[in-house]
């Protein structure tokens, strides 16, 4: 197992077929049928991984929810953003931190994580760290108690346990 890079990220993101993504997006809101609902906690520096995470997610059967494409959100930063992002982290099945660097760094993000660990539990949280080009990630002593999202000698996803180099595929988890 080992951290995702940025190129990887985008690599396998680009990998997925365009087409079969979109037809499956259409065939999940037709028929109601939506996987898991996920929080997809992250640093707005990280524009060129959002989109790319999101896919990947998609393609696992998660229904992904992005702050800054909610209409409902305020467009000024207020004490009602902080109220609404606390209700959606709330009402997702999963939360993901897509851990970079810059996430590491935000103001947002820990908080965010901080929240999820208290409404969602261990079992509905882990991080999704992405290395930097060099394989470097920072990492921090707080983070390393969640399950983290890796990837597998056979080149899948799956989510470990902290002190474990096991863990269900990445499916499997938001399927629970």
């Amino acid at each position: 197992m080992s951290f995702v890079t940025r190129s990887q990220l985008m690599q396998k993101a680009a990998a997925i077929d365009s087409y079969r993504f979109e037809e499956s997006q259409n065939r999940m809101f037709k028929s109601g049928s939506i996987g898991a609902t996920v929080f997809l906690s992250h640093s707005h520096h990280d524009e060129d991984l959002i989109e790319s995470a999101r896919k990947i997610l998609s393609e696992y059967g998660a229904d992904i929810y992005i702050d800054w494409k909610d209409p409902t959100m305020p467009e000024i930063t207020s004490p009602e953003t902080a109220q609404l992002i606390k209700d959606k982290i709330r009402n997702c099945h999963k939360f993901i931190m897509l851990a970079s660097n810059n996430a590491l760094d935000s103001r947002w993000v820990p908080w965010e994580l901080g929240y999820a660990d208290m409404s969602k539990g261990m079992e509905n949280i882990a991080v999704f760290p992405v290395a930097g080009v060099y394989g470097g990630w920072n990492g921090s002593e707080y983070i390393a108690i969640y399950p983290k999202i890796e990837i597998t000698v056979q080149a899948d996803l799956a989510v470990y346990e902290y002190g474990s180099n096991t863990g269900p595929l990445l499916s499997r988890w938001l399927s629970r």
